[in-house]
Parts: C-alpha cells; structure tokens; sequence
C-alpha cells in the first residue's frame, strides 16, 4: 500500500524488507540507525532479531546510535543521590547531570547499559556485523561533539533557532563525521489507541543525552513536542532523514488494564503481524500511522510542531489509512 511517499507493507525477511528501501539512502556508503531502546519492559525497545533484519536489508556500512538511559536494566525510573531515593520527578528541578558524570554513578550507567547490551543479543549482533556503536551520551559527555557555534549556524540557517541553545551541543563528532549520509529513525509502533504514541519522530527523541529525559518533556509534557523537533532539526541539518516503522514481531496497545505494568501506564501486546511503514518524510510518515492505529494526529503535539518546521502532511492520505486500519492493526 502507497500514500504519497509513505509505503506500508508486510515483511517476514530481510530480501523483503531490502526491496522497499531506496537506493538513495546508500548513496554515502554509510547508514547510520537509531534504534528504539528506551527500556526492557516487554514489547518496548527494537529487539536483536528485527535489528538483524535491516542490518542484512542494508547495503552499507551500518553506525548504530542510541543514547543511555536508566530505564536500561530494570525500568524503575529510580535512582539514588547522596544517599537519597530519587525518581524523574527529581530531574524536574535538577537538569545538570554533572553528578551523574562522576566516575562509579558513570560506570553504573555504562554497565547497565553493557548488561541490555549483552542479554538482549545486541554484543553480539554488532560483533557479527561490525557495526559501529556511537552512544551519543558517552561521547557528549566526553566532550566529544561537533563545535556547538557551527551546530548552530547550519540548524539555524534552515530552521531557525531551536527552544535550548544546550540542543546545539548534543551532535557526537563520530556520527557528524558521516554527515550527509541516510540516518535512519528505526521506529517501533507503540501506543496504539493512546494519545501520544512513539513513532519515527518520537524516537528522534532518545537522541537528547541525559539518561532520563523528563526536564525535556517538561510538566505535563508541555515541552516534550518541542524538545522532540528541535533534535530532529540538529539531525536533519547534516544528514537524510529516513523512517521506518516495525510492528513487525509485536507491538504496544494502551489499555488501563493491560498485561504489562509499566511505571508510565499500562499495555497490551499484539504479535506477529509483520507490518513495516516506512518513507523520506517523518511527519507524514508518523501521520499516516497515526491514522492506522486510530490515534487522531492533530492531537499529537509533535506532529503540529513538525509540520512547521518540515512540511505539512496530507490530510487525505490519513484518512485513507484509518480507512484499512483493521487489515494493518487489528485490535
């Protein structure tokens, strides 16, 4: 199925997969790919098997990029500081992560990180590929980043300025050193039937440093829309962005009385319906999932602030997708 630029399709092997991606986004040589690793909770983060599926799609060098968080070995979204039990709520008032950069909190994070790394198969998947792993925490922590003055002169001479001048300072050299390549948002549908699902521009989102992000969503998420575009603006400044969507092995459905607890709400999960949405465009991209899970995207923050700054989405198009909804997302 074809809407505008938008091509939704089943897939069950990496040939299938490879014969909807374009030639264009292996121009460079190079691929780089976000994918979806928020937490282990089940359902919620691109698991190897998936992964493997576009690595062996690709016909590039493959660069894979993600940030930490610590939600990576048990999804608590609680740590301790100075002896005190703390939770994101905490970061609400104490953005500087300085204290987390001293030497054992870092190595914890890291660790955590390794272990997701390690029982979920992914050590091993990029050992095979040789793939090469940016964690853009680690290297902005470093200090390891593109100068921030010319950051900001190429996001602003296209876009205009973004909402936190500290967003010019969050490109990794390693990944700027591929710039003009494809990058990649490997999205995972998550939050059918909720009001702000996670889809390729959401993911964008988990290219923000900080191991937990909520000064970034802000109270009652009223910064979230904002701090997802003005990333993808850095990004979309030096590379092609590309999406592709998996609902491929399983995927999230938010029900208050779902089967899995999770400290944000609760979901279901529908397996094995090897659906694949991918395009050049995010914002209409993410729309017409929106319309094939039945979220209404004018509701979606992210995606009236994206429209702005990348182009308006066709309206028909998502009609047209909520239309065959129940063939794609049967629920």
């Amino acid at each position: 199925m074809k809407l505008g630029d938008v091509v939704i399709d089943r897939v069950n092997t990496p040939s299938e997969l490879r014969k909807l991606l374009p030639e264009s986004c292996f121009e460079s040589g190079v691929v780089v790919v976000k994918p979806n690793w928020f937490s282990p909770h089940p359902a919620n983060f691109t698991d190897a098997e998936t992964l493997r599926m576009l690595l062996e799609a690709v016909d590039a060098r493959v660069v894979v990029t993600e940030a930490y968080t610590l939600e990576k070995q048990n999804g608590s979204m609680k740590f301790t500081v100075e002896g005190e039990e703390v939770d994101w709520r905490w970061i609400m008032e104490h953005p500087c992560w300085d204290w987390a950069k001293e030497a054992d909190r870092w190595d914890e994070i890291r660790a955590q990180d390794q272990w997701f790394m390690d029982e979920f198969g992914f050590t091993d998947l990029f050992q095979e590929f040789d793939v090469d792993y940016v964690n853009v925490t680690e290297e902005v922590w470093l200090g390891e980043i593109a100068n921030p003055d010319a950051v900001r002169s190429s996001v602003e001479a296209r876009f205009g300025p973004v909402s936190h001048e500290g967003l010019y300072g969050f490109l990794p050299k390693r990944l700027h050193d591929h710039k003009g390549s494809t990058l990649i948002s490997f999205g995972k549908v998550k939050g059918i039937g909720s009001t702000f699902p996670s889809l390729t521009l959401k993911n964008m989102f988990g290219l923000i440093p900080d191991p937990l992000r909520s000064w970034w969503h802000g109270t009652k998420d009223e910064r979230l829309g904002g701090s997802i575009i003005d990333i993808a603006k850095v990004y979309a400044s030096f590379f092609d962005l590309y999406g592709v969507c998996e609902a491929i092995k399983n995927v999230t459905v938010s029900h208050p009385e779902g089967e899995v607890s999770v400290p944000w709400g609760k979901y279901n999960i529908i397996r094995d319906l090897d659906v694949v949405a991918l395009g050049p465009d995010l914002v209409s991209l993410d729309a017409v999932l929106c319309g094939l899970i039945r979220v209404d995207p004018e509701k979606v923050s992210y995606l009236q602030l994206g429209e702005e700054a990348f182009g308006a989405y066709d309206r028909g198009h998502v009609d047209a997708a909520r239309s065959v909804a129940d063939v794609w997302f049967p629920v």
